[in-house]
């Protein structure tokens, strides 16, 4: 896969090495692969200064090192470039040095239709601040149904007819591939995916509770939890759930959240309700929800180790602000929700302009807290980094011109060429 240093590759060698000094002064910035093409007079003052009788002589290594450092947008359209320049960005030397490199910002928000993302996708990068369109059309047909988000991973689920279907792609190199079938055929069920990011292993595991279905289509509806561990390419069920939580586990869930070693789901409706699953005891619990009476469209995020609930407060029909607490330390009773934001009134007035509470929603990664609605396509986002808290609009969407009252899915992925399937 990746290209020798043989004198018969010598030509491919030449081409690459003049291609890189071609290119390299459109490269110069990282942001200006995305910028309009800029004047013709400016890239032959460019090319006059990139002299290729010297920029020729470079090294193979010397010019991996200077790639490396470009940003994803940057790498995905130079694989587009030249035959020579996608196979070194897919050779394991590239990959090797691609590994030692530090994260580059913060991830990135992926948007999809929540019922096909495979014609429906699109991403946006803080660090540019621009939308980036993600076409997911190297998934097979049957893998419609976005999950959820890992590191530079993206999990998905069959449709209706391939429920039990489970996959995981790189939506950078676009690998996939389909997990093991579940040791139980189930019906409808939760998932959730759980990864240490602390860890040098880029291991994942994979939490599926609900009932299990009876082969003569009778019996007693059994609840179970069965998790899915990357390491061993296996499931294993870990356990029944009790009869208690089992109502919550197989009513269809609006968010997972993994925050230090736990799995927190959040149910749909309300009254609503936070189940958790420890990934070392393997026992689930209960939680309660922020003290409001009346909650609307509420979501679990996850921020720095700190588990956070965003949600509506208001009347039995009208909400009438915008909330976020913050779970503080401790455990079981010590354990309290302390407000810590509230969105200001002119951003919610623009989001309830019908007073319409009913499609808010939100998503959640490291200090970026995101809000958007099924019913259009502003999105905006609260910065807990800036004194005072900021709260601005990102520019339009890319799935403005297929907005046709579609839910919308919310994921973040830290672009890699190295996250491994």
């Amino acid at each position: 896969m990746f290209m020798g240093k043989t004198a018969t590759g010598s030509r491919d060698e030449s081409y690459r090495l003049e291609s890189t000094s071609h290119s390299m002064s459109k490269l110069s910035s990282p942001a200006t692969i995305l910028l309009p093409e800029p004047p013709l007079d400016a890239l032959e003052a460019a090319e006059e200064q990139m002299d290729p009788s010297i920029w020729s002589m470079l090294p193979v290594e010397l010019v991996d090192c200077i790639l490396v450092w470009l940003p994803m947008p940057s790498l995905v359209q130079m694989r587009r470039v030249c035959r020579s320049w996608d196979l070194t960005i897919k050779s394991k030397p590239f990959n090797r040095m691609y590994m030692e490199m530090p994260s580059k910002g913060p991830a990135w928000l992926f948007m999809c239709s929540s019922f096909n993302c495979r014609e429906h996708a699109c991403a946006y990068n803080p660090l540019q601040n621009k939308w980036h369109n993600f076409p997911l059309s190297f998934l097979p047909p049957c893998m419609r149904f976005p999950l959820t988000a890992v590191g530079g991973l993206l999990f998905v689920r069959g449709g209706l007819n391939d429920a039990g279907l489970l996959g995981v792609c790189n939506p950078m190199t676009q690998a996939w591939r389909e997990l093991p079938s579940m040791t139980h055929t189930r019906l409808n069920f939760l998932v959730g995916i759980c990864c240490e990011e602390d860890t040098e292993s880029s291991s994942y595991k994979i939490v599926v509770a609900g009932g299990t279905t009876s082969e003569c289509g009778g019996g007693d509806y059994e609840c179970t939890t069965e998790v899915y561990d990357s390491l061993t390419d296996s499931w294993q069920v870990t356990g029944k759930v009790g009869r208690e939580l089992t109502v919550h586990l197989t009513w269809w869930t609006s968010n997972t959240i993994f925050c230090n070693g736990v799995l927190y789901c959040l149910t749909s409706g309300r009254p609503y309700s936070i189940i958790a699953y420890d990934i070392k005891t393997a026992v689930w619990m209960e939680l309660q929800v922020p003290p409001p009476k009346f909650l609307f469209c509420s979501f679990l995020i996850e921020r720095r180790g700190k588990l956070m609930f965003v949600g509506g407060v208001g009347t039995q029909r009208i909400c009438e602000h915008v909330h976020i607490w913050q779970l503080s330390q401790g455990s079981g009773t010590q354990q309290q929700w302390v407000e810590v934001a509230k969105m200001p009134h002119e951003y919610f007035l623009q989001f309830f302009k019908e007073r319409n509470a009913s499609d808010l929603k939100c998503a959640g990664n490291a200090d970026l807290v995101y809000f958007f609605k099924d019913s259009h396509t502003e999105v905006m986002v609260c910065d807990f980094s800036k004194k005072p808290t900021e709260w601005r609009w990102l520019p339009t969407c890319p799935l403005s011109a297929n907005f046709h009252k579609f839910s919308v899915r919310s994921l973040f992925v830290n672009p890699r060429l190295d996250a491994s399937i």
